[in-house]
């Protein structure tokens, strides 16, 4: 594993357990069960418009446009053919997360059990195809993009672009993007991110960069981490250098 800040690798681990995690769900959701059913596809699409909203298909969206507004429009002017490859696998995401979101809505006004699991079965399908879909579209952009990003900016430059976005995030839904994004990690992988952290450029979200690894990481990892690249939990402090 190269020891160069990768911006892709820590979110997209985080994504792929997301997904796991979806499809998991799904295929034990009892769709002629009103009140699971419900719940699950509220969950997976609860105001999809709000950008401060934590459910699913909304993380999946919001992380497109991070990657459009602060990553390609850096690339776009060495190599735009790989940008507009990239924006058309947004938009049949972006295509694919609203019909999904769609069938959500017409389970949500099902009031036949047998309408529910055939609507459901239909879910299944529609859900699988976004997974692989998007799976798939975050190995093209790790293929195509980390060696363009590698090429054409230093660590320090990458390391600022990651602060620049994190510490602009609401507190909860950096949260959430790290209960996901920590866990799927390695322990190598966790030592380059938090010793990239700590190098800086300076970000205001170091405390809570540590708090979640804390928080969310089991106790061996942690503990790991934390002399590895020497954190101080008690005061989010990066300690000497």
């Amino acid at each position: 594993m190269s020891d160069r800040e990768n911006l892709f690798r820590p979110i997209h681990k985080g994504i792929r357990t997301m997904l796991y995690d979806l499809g998991s769900r799904l295929q034990t959701t009892d769709f002629a069960d009103v009140a699971e059913s419900n719940q699950f596809v509220s969950q997976l699409k609860k105001d999809l418009e709000g950008s401060l909203s934590n459910c699913i298909l909304c993380l999946l969206r919001a992380h497109s446009g991070h990657e459009e507004n602060d990553i390609f429009s850096r690339l776009r002017v060495h190599d735009p053919d790989a940008i507009d490859l990239m924006m058309r696998e947004h938009a049949e995401a972006a295509r694919r997360i609203y019909g999904v979101a769609k069938t959500c809505d017409e389970i949500l006004t099902l009031t036949s059990s047998a309408r529910r699991v055939e609507v459901g079965d239909r879910l299944d399908l529609e859900v699988n195809d976004l997974c692989a879909f998007y799976l798939s579209h975050m190995n093209n952009e790790e293929a195509t993009l980390v060696p363009l990003l590698w090429e054409r900016f230093t660590d320090e430059q990458l390391r600022a672009m990651r602060a620049e976005f994190y510490d602009n995030l609401p507190l909860s839904l950096f949260e959430t993007w790290m209960r996901w994004t920590l866990p799927s990690l390695n322990q190598e992988e966790l030592v380059v991110l938090f010793s990239g952290l700590k190098k800086g450029p300076g970000t205001a979200r170091f405390p809570d960069w540590v708090r979640m690894a804390h928080k969310t990481l089991d106790v061996d990892r942690w503990i790991g981490l934390r002399e590895r690249v020497d954190l101080d939990v008690a005061s989010g402090t990066r300690g000497p250098r």
